[in-house]
């Protein structure tokens, strides 16, 4: 059987598991790229392969580690499936991930990027992102359907992991919403009548804005940090914040949530403060014996002492 059908078979059993249209382009981009770059086919793959792969320069060890999941549950699949004996991704080594701080924009950068002429639909990207914390995935799909107008409220119809909650709308993106259609896809694709753009071109759009308006070193989803951190600091409470970002469990919220400097200086005034001596209360220790006194000495010959 070749390449294309045991990927076929996959995804079928994937989509009957429940997984997601977009989820199932994204593994099925993944595993031909990997093929690709390997030039081997699935049952000729080994682990030295794959080891290079997951090793090569120029991706970051989030994705080295996402990928050597990938890859340990597709050749498993393809292993007890009968389609090879052995197991090539099997012992791959962990990959070490480097926990970063948050790193939202700041209110002015935000502002800065809204007043930088982007387009009516760029704007609504970032409105969506910073003020209701949608994911580039989650924008991208909206459609009329997804506002219930009546109770004001925006429906995540593409969140991670699957979830379709309901969230309200904020009064920005409320008033920019009466200019959209009740029906239809909001961001329709310009290629393929019938579908919506990807969340890969929202992030593209937004990123090529932040750079014409001179925001460096944040990325779309540092919006989405923004909303967390903002929320926080205007005394809104953790479950709360994380809740609005539609997260299955608080510990993921510390990726979006920044402390300020000011925030921890005030926190450490809170401490206790004692008392510190200027000088050092020690007691003198007693002078040592003078260099100067010459010990008594043993005679070079027949054993006896010598008078200093």
């Amino acid at each position: 059987m070749d390449d294309d059908a045991i990927l076929e078979h996959w995804l079928a059993e994937l989509r009957a598991s429940g997984y997601r249209p977009r989820t199932l382009r994204n593994q099925a981009f993944a595993m031909r790229a990997v093929l690709r770059r390997t030039g081997k086919s699935i049952l000729t793959m080994t682990r030295h392969d794959l080891l290079l792969d997951v090793g090569r320069d120029g991706i970051e060890n989030s994705t080295r580690s996402h990928h050597k999941s990938l890859y340990h549950l597709f050749w498993t699949w393809v292993q007890d499936e009968g389609y090879r004996l052995d197991n090539p991704a099997v012992r791959l080594p962990k990959v070490r991930v480097t926990q970063k701080e948050a790193n939202p924009v700041t209110t002015e950068d935000l502002q800065l990027l809204i007043n930088s002429g982007i387009y009516s639909r760029t704007r609504m990207y970032v409105l969506l992102y910073a003020y209701q914390g949608f994911r580039a995935s989650e924008i991208a799909a909206i459609a009329g359907e997804a506002i219930d107008w009546r109770r004001r409220r925006i429906l995540s119809v593409d969140g991670k992991g699957g979830k379709e909650v309901w969230r309200p709308i904020h009064p920005l993106i409320w008033a920019e919403a009466q200019k959209y259609p009740r029906s239809g896809f909001w961001f329709p694709s310009p290629y393929k009548p019938g579908t919506h753009v990807t969340g890969g071109t929202v992030t593209t759009v937004i990123s090529q804005a932040m750079k014409r308006a001179g925001i460096l070193g944040h990325r779309p989803h540092n919006l989405r940090a923004w909303y967390a951190t903002e929320l926080s600091q205007a005394g809104v409470d953790a479950p709360v914040i994380a809740a609005g970002l539609r997260h299955s469990d608080m510990q993921t919220l510390p990726r979006y949530l920044a402390i300020r400097h000011d925030q921890i200086a005030a926190g450490q005034e809170l401490l206790p403060i004692i008392e510190v001596p200027q000088r050092t209360p020690r007691r003198r220790r007693a002078p040592a014996p003078s260099a100067s006194v010459e010990a008594p000495h043993e005679s070079p010959v027949g054993g006896g002492r010598l008078a200093a």
